[in-house]
């Protein structure tokens, strides 16, 4: 484990680690834990009632008939269908790039909900029929084409991502395991693709506190980042290293940052330590800073630009590697785009909050 110190002021955006979050154990998790989580995402809340009505209905929405087997066995087929993408981009993957292009933001909440909040938006009224069938319907509606342009994309190690604290953080108040939300606040394209959207949201857990004590002691936070939402669902492995620390030196966010001991890349010199004595470190939602994909992932990326989605010669719903003729039948063949301007990708100019005002706060970077 790599150390890295900060005095900061306008860098409490690196105070913010995501701790390890194990959402891909799901052989792990009892029948009834993947319950409650469906239903979360899928309602916004754990739903009451007998579990096998609560099934039922799961059912009805996803698939739109019951299905075979055991309780066990049913819960693990709706868990598939909602997070697995092997056979194909998922319902999270259709409903965030249907949501994105027409909202540009993808909302937080349960797909139901969501779901319905497009319905209202777009035709005024909701509709009946599975979810997969309502996002078709929606898709034609607002884009035209009931197959959205969706494929696979490799994000690449060191890919950056401008992302937002969504609650205050404090020593004062918080504790260890304690749950740091954030989310997206700047859309990201690899290769002429969406795969991290504004809004889509992530979290952290803080592994370390202590409250300021006396006037030669700070207070001091360490939260450890390792996940953020992609386009498609999966949780994306993310950290503070290099190269967003080199993003947010350069921008308004770097200001009055202050490295204690090192170096990065070469390219950070030494500045001299700031301290105020006995402050503990509060503060606001809406903190900004950047974070970068420390592990490659292959997620199910949106062909688009910042203006919305594109028509492209292939739109499939089938993995990359897995077209043969006998998924021919989901090909779709649209009119040619015009090639994408690379300046649209360009980041924004930095927006928002900047942390000027709290310097003194001791901040720990963990980088496993």
């Amino acid at each position: 484990m790599r150390l890295n110190k900060f005095f900061c002021g306008a860098l409490a955006a690196a105070m913010l680690m995501f701790a390890p979050v194990n959402v891909s154990a799901a052989a792990d998790e009892s029948a009834n834990s993947k319950l409650m989580k469906i239903e979360s995402d899928t309602y916004g809340a754990e739903q009451s009632g007998a579990i096998l009505d609560r099934i039922s209905r799961l059912e009805k929405d996803f698939s739109g008939r019951n299905m075979s087997g055991n309780m066990n066995a049913r819960i693990e087929a709706i868990y598939d269908i909602l997070y697995n993408n092997d056979a194909g981009p998922g319902i999270l993957a259709k409903l965030n790039a249907l949501e994105w292009n027409v909202n540009h933001e993808v909302a937080i909440g349960g797909i139901n909900s969501r779901i319905t909040a497009l319905e209202n938006a777009i035709v005024g009224n909701t509709t009946a029929g599975t979810f997969n069938e309502r996002i078709r319907a929606l898709a034609k509606a607002s884009y035209g084409a009931e197959i959205l342009p969706i494929s696979q994309v490799q994000i690449p190690e060191n890919t950056l991502i401008k992302i937002a604290t969504t609650a205050p953080v404090g020593s004062k108040f918080m504790q260890e395991g304690d749950t740091v939300p954030v989310k997206v606040i700047e859309d990201v394209f690899v290769d002429g693709c969406l795969v991290f959207a504004k809004g889509l949201p992530g979290e952290g857990n803080v592994v370390n506190v202590r409250r300021a004590r006396n006037i030669f002691s700070n207070g001091k936070l360490e939260i450890d980042f390792n996940r953020l939402q992609t386009i498609d669902g999966q949780d994306a492995k993310i950290c503070v290293d290099a190269a967003a620390l080199d993003e947010m030196t350069a921008n308004a966010m770097g200001r009055g940052l202050s490295l204690v001991g090192q170096t990065f890349s070469g390219k950070h010199k030494e500045v001299e330590e700031v301290l105020i004595r006995g402050k503990n470190i509060d503060l606001p939602a809406g903190i900004e800073l950047y974070v970068q994909i420390r592990v490659p992932i292959v997620v199910y990326g949106v062909k688009a630009d910042v203006n919305g989605l594109l028509l492209d010669e292939m739109i499939t719903d089938a993995p990359v590697d897995e077209m043969t003729t006998e998924t021919v039948d989901r090909v779709e063949t649209v009119p040619n785009s015009e090639p994408m301007n690379d300046s649209s990708l360009e980041a924004r100019p930095d927006e928002g909050k900047t942390l000027d005002g709290y310097d003194g706060e001791i901040i720990e970077v963990i980088d496993d």
